[in-house]
């Protein structure tokens, strides 16, 4: 886990690198009732899942497909999406994308 200096710019999306047809986590911060991770695919996916705790995902570069609750959502760069726990979740790109994923406990 990185350890960033306060009080310097930096980008979230330069600190993870993409692997071609994978997808690449990297936990930024790893606390018990938060978590943030940085994920990168490129021309890959993320398969279906579940999250132990409330997400918020961010993503900070290109453009996939996430698929929540049945239903598929365009997402591009700027773009936000928050999920709850324990729901099946999944990204799918056909180019490359890099987003963040904050985690939290419920009444947090």
């Amino acid at each position: 886990m990185k350890t960033y200096k306060t009080g310097e710019v930096f980008s979230l999306a330069k600190q993870i690198q993409l692997e071609e047809g994978k997808a690449v986590k990297k936990l930024v911060i790893d606390g018990e009732a938060m978590k943030l991770l940085l994920v990168g695919i490129d021309h890959g996916e993320l398969p279906a899942h579940t999250a132990p705790m409330n997400g918020l995902i961010s993503v900070l570069e290109g453009e996939g497909t996430f698929f929540y609750l049945g239903k598929s959502f365009a997402i591009h760069q700027g773009d936000n999406f928050a999920f709850q726990k324990d729901q099946l979740h999944a990204i799918k790109t056909d180019s490359k994308i890099k987003f963040s994923v904050l985690l939290w406990k419920e009444g947090e």
